[in-house]
């Protein structure tokens, strides 16, 4: 599982980043997405919340046997592409939001693509 807890270790750098920026610089940050608010509170606390996420992923890339962890992460990443395009579709979003989801979708194949290399590697091992 070394590729796979790679990719979730060093996803977690990419979710501590969001974290902080939205932390401290929320209105920058949803400003490149075209989103203005009145008031940022929730959007720290979000941010906030991705720095507590980032140390799960720190921990999970470090213990291989999390392997359910990262099957998980692939499907929620993933996701999250199609999620932001379809509310762009559905005019609830901007187009720009789509591209905030792109790290997690090329993070999510970047593990899938890890799991099924280090299961190859597993079972030529035995």
């Amino acid at each position: 599982m070394k590729r796979a807890a790679d990719s979730i270790f060093y996803f977690g750098f990419w979710v501590l980043v969001c974290g902080i920026s939205l932390l401290f610089f929320p209105a920058f940050c949803l400003g490149r997405a075209g989103i203005e608010l009145p008031d940022y509170l929730v959007v720290r606390l979000f941010g906030l919340v991705l720095v507590y996420l980032s140390i799960y992923y720190f921990v999970a890339g470090r213990n291989p046997s999390f392997r359910p962890f990262y099957i998980a992460t692939v499907f929620t990443r993933a996701s999250a592409l199609l999620i932001a395009a379809l509310f762009t579709i559905l005019g609830m979003a901007k187009p720009q939001v789509i591209g905030f989801t792109v790290v997690d979708a090329l993070g999510a194949i970047w593990t899938a693509v890890a799991l099924k290399l280090d299961s190859r590697d597993k079972d030529s091992s035995l």
